[in-house]
């Protein structure tokens, strides 16, 4: 290794003086850091053991000194890369990573609660102001019941230790900070010794849920630093976090210390007044303490129903159904009748949220066997039966649904519909649906709800970043829909949580195991981020208007790679479906998703066959054949290896950047063509540009190689150019550029004078071989009649609904009244 001559090492020395001095400059003046925290990455870039922190850091000062000149020149441009905030937060992270092993097993520093409020004061306002988390190395969830753990203190704590076997007995002082996904309080024993917590997944309720003074066990703690550098402890997994009340015989001394003794009807008298002002958490609490207090009988069935409205308002779908079924009598006192009603609603209700339809039925039905003429249960009934039609025959009423969503209500009241689908194994894709039936051109393939779904105007989460210190590398990772979908597991039955939790994921956790553990279903939140990034989809924001665009362009989540802007670019809004996740990727799908709210919906492309698996486009195929194979790589694990995959494959980088170039001009030409449709019609010179430009990308692609193959890129200039001939009345040529927009889109289009169907109109290319016939002439209205079908069917098939297609028929009947086309 070729050593450095001492002028190369004065020049180093001084280009890492330099760039320290800008950084502090920077963060002093920009970030309004201390001297005291600007001094720390001083010293780490002179030190010059951390060389390529500082190449970056250097890199990202001259971006900032662009857009800023930029800005002041009044330029809108876009940054290339990390902003200094988040390199900070890179960098600070890898180093408190790479410092674990050193720091492991060392001895805890004693703090009495002064001191820890203090610094839980001084972490506030950053906090909240906080865009990053970190998301550290996995660990298991604890899965032991409480009574099998040992009782230790905080002093017994060890740094970077797993304190497995273990729980603390702890009380929560002080305020409580939220921040993203984590909230951070304080807590102290019965020692007098206090911590900071480092909570994960909790929502902005901790502070009513674990009011201040309340004790709570913490199973199997972990002691570490915050993602700020603060000593913390740090609970991932929600179950983690016990609540007294399910404390079982062997800890009931320690839980008994905040108990205090009444009788079971007074329990529920407190409990009665914390709902009257709407203290749900403490009404919950209080019932369940009259519940333990021995309440029986008529005060027991009146303490449950109460419990199971608490329940039904705070979103415990699961806790609020049994605790309504607890809440029937046994139908001996003619008084209890209209108690047990209300029993039943509540119990339908649960089921109803917990999309257990035939349940919600059932119970509806034992409601009205009580009270026939209830109007709750006539209409939460008609409902339940609006669903169960859609479950069996897919009965969606997708115009009204469209019509109904906006930004106030962006999530639909709708059944899956499956029974097109089964779920099977993939030949070297794992898992995949099927189709269980044949499935016609257009034809409803699925249709399901969101799991969960979350949308950028609803949470403050959205904006938050997530650095993943296993890759060492910032994800464009939904952190807002990873809260939610945890908290909902929670409080959801069994069988969905084996839904979820069967997905693949990088870290396998608890796989689909069901393991119970104080009475909660245990969740692995590193398993379900992981599920998260590999099989959630970034949705479109419902229309605030009634028009077309309602179905936007799906943003792909796309881990951080190369191009570190579009890295961290965050989906606005994301939904998780446990179903529509198992469809494999093709660039060659034979189906199509849109998104109706935090519905998906999937339709048929071409005609699919029983037993043939669904396969629909993860990647987009216009993008660049080594860009898809980078994304799925990166994200899914796979490489695609279908048809068009290898025949782009084959080509040289040379030829697929020029079409790239080729395709990038002639879709801002087709944009101000259609833009400008009546005056582009009269400019030749225009229309020239459009053809040859047309011919130029035609030629990137080999006949005898692409010949029955997608050509992506072209359809954008070819249906410009179709309007335009369409407009100048030169109605042969319109013809042949659509034919061949649909050729260059894998389909075959068939017309013919004979009677035919919309579908037969249209089929997949077979293999490489095209196959086409046209009879077509000016003033064939029967013919015209069938491709306007056929457009309305590719329409539905690509656009999920037809809402939308009725202006377009009309204003192309108009354009057809002025110019001779034929109409209806």
């Amino acid at each position: 290794m070729p050593t450095q001559s001492p002028s190369q090492h004065d020049q180093q020395d001084a280009q890492r003086r330099e760039i320290a001095h800008s950084l502090t400059g920077y963060m002093q003046k920009r970030m309004g850091k201390p001297t005291s925290e600007t001094k720390v990455y001083a010293e780490r870039i002179r030190s010059g053991e951390h060389d390529d922190f500082m190449r970056r850091i250097s890199i990202a000062l001259q971006e900032q000194s662009r857009l800023i000149l930029a800005d002041l020149e009044g330029e809108s441009v876009d940054a290339q890369g990390p902003d200094i905030p988040t390199l900070l937060f890179m960098h600070d992270t890898d180093h408190r990573v790479s410092s674990v092993p050193s720091r492991r097993g060392q001895r805890r520093t004693a703090k009495d609660p002064e001191n820890v409020l203090a610094g839980l004061s001084q972490q506030a306002a950053a906090a909240r102001e906080d865009p990053f988390v970190a998301i550290s190395e996995p660990y298991g969830p604890c899965v032991a019941p409480l009574e099998s753990l040992e009782v230790i203190k905080l002093s017994e704590l060890t740094t970077e230790t797993h304190h497995r076997g273990k729980i603390l007995f702890v009380e929560r002082i002080g305020i409580v900070i939220q921040s993203s996904i984590r909230t951070l309080c304080a807590i102290k024993d019965d020692d007098g010794e206090a911590e900071a917590v480092e909570l994960y997944h909790r929502d902005a309720s901790l502070a009513e849920d674990l009011p201040s003074e309340t004790f709570f066990f913490i199973k199997e703690p972990y002691f570490t630093l915050s993602t700020r550098g603060f000593p913390v402890i740090r609970v991932d997994h929600p179950t983690d976090v016990v609540n007294p009340d399910s404390s079982p015989k062997g800890l009931s001394k320690l839980a008994s210390k905040q108990q205090v003794s009444r009788t079971a009807s007074e329990w529920k008298d407190v409990g009665n007044g914390f709902f009257a002002k709407q203290e749900y958490f403490k009404a919950g609490r209080a019932y369940q303490s009259a519940l333990k207090a021995g309440a029986e009988g008529k005060l027991r069935l009146d303490v449950s129903r109460n419990l199971a409205r608490v329940d039904l308002t705070l979103g415990r779908h699961e806790q609020a159904r049994v605790n309504a079924i607890n809440a029937v009598s046994d139908g001996s006192d003619p008084a209890l009748v209209a108690l047990d009603v209300k029993a039943y609603f509540r119990a339908a209700s649960a089921s109803y949220q917990l999309r257990d339809f035939p349940q919600s039925e059932e119970y509806s039905m034992k409601l009205l066997a009580l009270a026939s003429h209830d109007e709750d249960g006539l209409r939460l009934l008609e409902r339940v039966r609006a669903r169960l039609r859609e479950i069996k025959d897919g009965e969606h009423d997708f115009q009204q649904l469209v019509k109904r969503l906006s930004r106030q209500q962006p999530r639909v009241d709708i059944a899956d519909f499956t029974k097109r689908t089964v779920a099977g194994t993939s030949k070297g894709r794992g898992r995949g649906l099927f189709a269980a039936e044949d499935v016609s051109l257009g034809g409803v393939i699925l249709c399901e709800k969101a799991l969960c779904a979350t949308f950028e105007w609803e949470s403050e989460n959205s904006s938050t970043k997530t650095y993943d210190v296993r890759l060492k590398k910032f994800d464009g990772f939904p952190a807002a829909l990873w809260m939610s979908t945890v908290q909902k597991l929670q409080q959801t039955s069994p069988q969905c949580i084996t839904q979820v939790t069967s997905l693949t994921g990088r870290h396998q956790g608890l796989a689909s195991k069901a393991v119970v553990a104080d009475g909660s279903h245990i969740i692995d939140a590193f398993q379900i981020h992981d599920i998260i990034a590999a099989n959630a989809f970034a949705i479109p924001t419902p229309a605030k208007t009634q028009k077309t665009e309602a179905f936007g362009v799906m943003k792909t989540i796309v881990p951080a790679g190369t191009d570190s802007a579009k890295a961290m670019n965050i989906p606005d809004n994301c939904a998780l479906f446990s179903y529509a996740s198992l469809v494999n990727h093709s660039c060659l799908p034979n189906a199509t998703r849109v998104f109706i709210g935090d519905a998906i919906v999937l339709r048929a492309t071409r005609a699919i066959r029983k037993g043939e698996e669904i396969l629909h486009s993860y990647v987009m195929p216009t993008v660049d054949v080594a860009v898809r194979h980078t994304r799925m790589e990166l994200i899914w694990g796979f490489r695609c290896d279908c048809t068009l995959c290898k025949v782009e494959g084959r080509e040289s980088d040379d030829i697929r950047q020029r079409r790239a170039a080729v395709v990038e001009e002639a879709g801002k030409l087709a944009d101000d063509l259609t833009t400008h449709l009546v005056e582009a019609s009269q400019r030749s010179e225009v229309v020239r540009r459009g053809e040859r430009l047309h011919a130029r990308l035609k030629a990137t692609f080999k006949s005898e190689i692409y010949d029955g193959l997608p050509r992506a890129g072209m359809s954008h200039i070819q249906a410009a150019l179709a309007q335009i001939y369409c407009f100048r009345k030169e109605y042969t040529r319109c013809r042949t550029m659509i034919i061949e927009a649909f050729d260059c889109l894998g389909w075959t289009l068939i017309l013919h004078k004979a009677g035919a169907t919309a579908a037969e109109l249209m089929s997949p290319k077979p293999g490489h071989e095209t196959r086409f016939c046209e009879e077509m002439s000016k003033k064939d209205r029967k013919l015209a009649e069938q491709v306007r079908e056929l457009a309305r069917t590719v329409y539905v098939a690509l656009n999920g609904v037809e809402y939308g297609i009725g202006k377009i028929d009309a204003d192309l009947g108009a354009s057809g009244t002025s110019t001779g086309i034929p109409t209806r």
